[in-house]
């Protein structure tokens, strides 16, 4: 339990700090990685009042409440984790969860009289790698997103790989037979 409140902890604060030293310097275009003249990692500061490509836009609320239900979720299975038996299983958790979170205080923060400082969730993160592949798709570049966002999507990766490829299975790699 002691290393998802840590893992917890630092991952939110990291998401958090971020955000705030976006929005105080108002980043625009700032490459942080370049290979040649290939933008990889770009900071590019915008407030989203919705969640991925800006669906529900301005139902904040909704987004509260449906962070709060998945928070919760999350954070019941992070209660259970088991680190000693399952590291990827409790990394993908705990991923998810800190990235939940993040970005619901961000939505919080919005439904309070503090939404003078935040009116949206702030997202940074333009991946020239996801840029090249939408404009390949799409014509269009791929989503501004943040920290959080990548927590939990990363998260939920490495979950849906325990699932799919550990669930069951004891440490001689055989599927236990529960009776």
């Amino acid at each position: 339990m002691l290393i998802t409140c840590l893992l917890f902890a630092i991952l939110v604060i990291l998401d958090q700090l971020l955000k705030w030293i976006t929005q105080k310097q108002a980043f625009s275009d700032f490459v942080l990685i370049k290979f040649g003249d290939y933008k990889f990692i770009t900071l590019d500061y915008k407030l989203n009042t919705g969640m991925a490509w800006s669906l529900l836009s301005d139902s904040t609320w909704l987004l509260v409440i449906i962070s709060v239900v998945a928070s919760i979720l999350l954070g019941y299975l992070c209660i259970r984790n088991n680190w000693k038996n399952n590291k990827l299983r409790s990394l993908g958790i705990t991923m998810a969860f800190a990235g939940c979170v993040g970005n619901l205080i961000d939505r919080v923060i919005c439904i309070t009289p503090l939404k003078e400082y935040r009116a949206g969730v702030v997202d940074m993160i333009s991946f020239g790698p996801l840029n090249s592949i939408s404009n390949l798709l799409f014509k269009s570049n791929f989503p501004i997103f943040n920290l959080a966002d990548a927590f939990l999507v990363i998260g939920l990766i490495l979950y849906i790989i325990y699932l799919l490829f550990f669930e069951g299975k004891n440490k001689n790699g055989k599927a236990n037979n529960k009776k």
